[in-house]
């Protein structure tokens, strides 16, 4: 998915669990002219491919489609969220397989690790958050309501009849578009929750973090022995946008002249 034109090394944006690059639109605008963005969007996504529920799977997919894409370069990854997880992945492969990483950006990224999925409702409302660019701990009223409200034996189908019509989400959003979205995001989250980290890869990386986030859940020293970590002010979502986003966008564009 083109982000934006240019003919200097191209950087590739790799989506976080709603399976979506749009995040990435702002960040994009904001580097140089000239700066070609593409984003990675999962399977599933604005397509009628099936979700995908192994990282390790995608990542694969997405080593060989940056191989057959741009052949012969030294790659320049971004991944925010479980896309630092999928960037680094695809960055431990392109580098197994002797490619050169010229630059491996990781944004406010937890490190994965293997745990259960959370209840059902937990994943049905940490996808409205996730749509709303809110967190659990910040879930409006309005989104906590619908999903408290349910019928025990309610399932996504009905949580997006009444999401949709609680008109809590963009218009645009219907339950059937929800839902479609709905088991991209629960793949993903699936797949996050199946995965551990394990070899290392030794580019260039850097890791920009939310001064909220909590940093245990972020360390990815042993898995990046040439990391470098920078905070910005905000939250998990707010990072893209305002003052830290102009910020995001300097930092990027250093790391991308650098390499």
């Amino acid at each position: 998915m083109p982000l934006r034109d240019g003919s200097r090394p191209a950087l590739f944006c790799v989506h976080p669990v709603s399976g979506s690059a749009y995040a990435y639109g702002g960040l994009a605008r904001l580097l140089p002219a000239g700066q070609p963005v593409y984003g990675i969007e999962a399977p599933g996504f604005d397509n009628d491919r099936t979700p995908v529920a192994s990282l390790p799977r995608l990542a694969d997919e997405y080593t060989d489609m940056l191989r057959a894409f741009a052949p012969g370069t030294a790659y320049r990854l971004l991944g925010w969220s479980l896309g630092g997880a999928l960037a680094f992945e695809v960055a431990k492969r392109l580098r197994a397989a002797g490619e050169e990483i010229a630059a491996l950006i990781l944004v406010d990224a937890p490190t994965p690790h293997v745990r259960p999925l959370p209840p059902e409702r937990d994943i049905m409302l940490g996808f409205v958050n996730d749509m709303m660019g809110t967190s659990q701990q910040e879930a409006p009223p309005a989104a906590r309501a619908v999903i408290d409200g349910l019928p025990e034996d309610a399932g996504p189908a009905d949580a997006f009849l009444r999401i949709a019509a609680a008109a809590i989400l963009p218009g645009e959003l219907d339950a059937l578009t929800l839902a479609g979205q709905y088991a991209v995001f629960r793949a993903l989250l699936d797949g996050f929750n199946s995965l551990e980290v394990t070899g290392s890869c030794d580019a260039d990386a850097l890791h920009i973090r939310a001064e909220a986030s909590p940093r245990p859940a972020m360390n990815w020293s042993g898995a990046l022995p040439r990391l470098r970590e920078l905070t910005l002010p905000g939250t998990h979502h707010s990072i893209w946008g305002g003052p830290s986003l102009v910020t995001m966008s300097e930092i990027v564009r250093a790391m991308l002249a650098a390499g």
